[in-house]
């Protein structure tokens, strides 16, 4: 398949999933955002990265986690459901079948941040008790 039509193919189907994840009545889906979408060189798999909205981004807690966990495993068992709503929409002979993924890419950002953050501010508190400790020598 081209790169281009590949790249077609993922955007209507992140647009069209986001339209249909909003019908799906499991209480384990909360609103979810489909952040990207990946498909196969042969059209046969689509890999969605989702998260969930509302979420500071930092995915450490362990609530989070078993959010996310069964927001997953909610989406799995609505495959099919998505699968019959794409090929109402799409043109193409065979649905590719979904893969749903959490997409760690904000909480890796806020973690990268915070680091950055602790690591600014370790050395600019450690001048000046150095240059208080050159005073008295």
């Amino acid at each position: 398949m081209q790169e281009t039509r590949k790249q077609r193919l993922a955007s209507v189907i992140q647009q069209e999933l986001s339209v249909a994840v909003r019908s799906i009545k499991d209480p384990r889906v909360p609103s979810v955002t489909f952040t990207q979408v990946e498909v196969t060189d042969d059209g046969s798999q689509a890999t969605v990265y989702v998260t969930i909205l509302g979420g500071d981004g930092s995915l450490g807690d362990h609530a989070d986690r078993a959010a996310i966990r069964d927001c997953l495993e909610g989406l799995k068992s609505a495959a099919g459901y998505l699968r019959r709503h794409l090929a109402k929409i799409l043109t193409i002979r065979h649905i590719p079948s979904l893969i749903f993924k959490e997409d760690r890419g904000l909480a890796n950002v806020s973690r990268v941040h915070e680091l950055l953050k602790q690591v600014n501010a370790g050395p600019s508190s450690a001048t000046p008790a150095d240059s208080s400790d050159d005073e008295e020598t």
